[in-house]
């Protein structure tokens, strides 16, 4: 096991509006804030998302997008930097109109349909990911 130790720098809260893509919403913030790294939680309702699965196996994500009007029940992940560029890495849980319940890794398309609320909890360390050829993915680097 890797880990560091760091301390909370600031808090930062964002609202992403109708028609905006999430991941592209939290990345413009990060860049606009010059946010160093950090974790994330957001709540609020999509309409249009993108979840994916790992496949450990074939080392690469199934990736599934949906249309349909969802409650983002939980959406957690943080914020990390690999070749000077920010990789917001999400996982998230999504309510159906039935109540039943989707989760997995949030991709790409991933829209909002009402609102997304959306807090950053900047850290005074900075994260960096490198890739890890076991599973061919950029995984966090924690050792200084």
């Amino acid at each position: 096991m890797q880990t560091i130790h760091t301390e909370l720098n600031r808090v930062i809260v964002a609202r992403v509006y109708p028609d905006e893509d999430l991941i592209e919403s939290i990345t413009q913030v990060v860049l606009q804030s010059d946010i160093t790294s950090g974790s994330i939680n957001v709540i609020g309702a999509l309409k249009k998302y993108t979840l994916g699965y790992f496949d450990i196996k074939k080392k690469e994500y199934k990736l599934h997008s949906f249309e349909e009007d969802v409650e983002l029940i939980s959406c957690m992940g943080n914020i990390a930097f690999k070749d000077g560029k920010p990789i917001i890495h999400l996982h998230c849980i999504v309510g159906r109109e039935d109540y039943s319940v989707m989760g997995g890794h949030l991709g790409q398309p991933s829209i909002i349909s009402v609102t997304g609320e959306v807090i950053i909890h900047e850290t005074t360390t900075p994260l960096l990911r490198e890739n890890d050829p076991r599973f061919n993915l950029s995984l966090l680097k924690l050792n200084k």
